[in-house]
């Protein structure tokens, strides 16, 4: 039972949240991973190179995980320059993971989003060289890790909401050289060079009961559908899953999409879960609360209609974007945070039965 997972105040941990030291990390039982791996699917964290030279945090990844979504994989740190590869960080992570027993989740091989691309696309990358460029690095990156890398995702952020492109594709460096077919091109050289590899399509913009969330979702699908005619091995579906206080929560929809995916015949995956909080009203026991709520609503919202391939957290700790933080599971002293007991405890209530993860 979940009884000793989560914040003192909920009457979940042995020991008062102000007790734990940086050094020590908070006893948690039963562990995240050992209540995912009983439901068969895999529960991971991403943890940043940085992070894991912190003997603590460290330990509770690899106590807590079995899947980690290692750093230094973007484009702009493991191919700093046309002719240069730095896998310096991405092996150190790696071989963390293997050491550990801990499976690797990649990401990502192909992003539009020019945050995670390096400076000389600007003058190197065009039109006439995109499509070999594009497929030399995923098959480099790959072949490198292959056998090692549990799930890819292939693709990050395809689709989105906002205007710019009539057919929904995010705007950016790929789609501009190679037009939509980029889709295609990178699922095709990632099934080629490591086809053990879950191939995943990343998402965002799909969690919220917002009319943008529901556009895109309708967006996603009907890419989805699209690429699946024509023969894409797309496999899985990645939800990013960065969810946000002072909007709603999709709940009915959420489970028909996810619902929708799974009969496509693909997998889903929860690929970058944190929450932020929201300060308009309250105080910060409050605001925690609310925080917890958003955890415990959401997986219960994706676990109650599909059996998840992997649920993955993105903040171990608190970060903040802006002037808002995004609470982690657990507080930047290490204390556990009720955010940590809401997703036990919804990870704990388990999933729908009868699918099982595609090893």
């Amino acid at each position: 039972m979940l009884m000793s997972l989560g914040a003192a105040g909920c009457g979940l941990v042995g020991r008062g949240a102000a007790a734990w030291a940086a050094d020590k990390p908070p006893s948690i039982n039963p562990s995240l991973k050992s209540i995912g791996e009983r439901f068969n699917y895999l529960v991971g964290i991403q943890a940043p190179f940085s992070m894991l030279q912190n003997p603590t945090t460290a330990q509770i990844v690899a106590e807590h995980f079995n899947l980690l979504t290692a750093s230094g994989m973007k484009w702009d740190a493991i191919h700093p320059a046309p002719d240069k590869y730095d896998f310096r960080e991405a092996d150190w992570n790696v071989q963390f993971a293997e050491e550990h027993g801990i499976k690797v989740h990649g990401h990502n091989l192909c992003w539009n989003n020019a945050e995670g691309n390096p400076s000389w696309f600007k003058t190197v990358l065009n039109k006439s060289n995109a499509r070999q460029i594009l497929t030399s690095h995923i098959t480099t990156v790959m072949k490198r890790y292959e056998g090692k890398i549990e799930s890819w995702d292939v693709v990050n952020e395809p689709i989105v909401p906002w205007p710019g492109r009539s057919d929904g594709l995010y705007p950016g460096v790929w789609v501009d050289t190679l037009g939509p077919e980029y889709l295609d091109v990178a699922f095709h050289t990632a099934k080629d060079a490591d086809p053990n590899a879950l191939r995943v399509m990343n998402v965002h913009h799909v969690e919220q009961g917002t009319p943008d969330a529901e556009l895109n979702r309708q967006r996603v699908i009907a890419w989805l559908e699209r690429l699946l005619d024509r023969g894409t091995p797309v496999q899985a579906v990645g939800m990013e899953s960065h969810l946000d206080t002072s909007q709603p929560l999709a709940g009915e929809q959420t489970r028909q999409f996810v619902e929708k995916i799974r009969s496509l015949g693909l997998q889903v995956l929860i690929t970058e879960l944190d929450v932020k909080e929201t300060r308009d009203k309250g105080d910060s026991h409050d605001w925690d609360v609310h925080v917890a709520d958003y955890y415990r609503e959401y997986l219960g919202n994706v676990l109650s209609a599909v059996q998840p391939h992997a649920v993955i957290f993105w903040s171990l700790i608190d970060r903040w974007e802006g002037n808002r933080k995004v609470q982690g599971l657990l507080q930047n002293n290490l204390s556990p945070r009720l955010s940590l007991t809401a997703a036990g405890q919804a990870l704990e209530a388990g999933p729908r039965q009868g699918e099982g993860r595609h090893d």
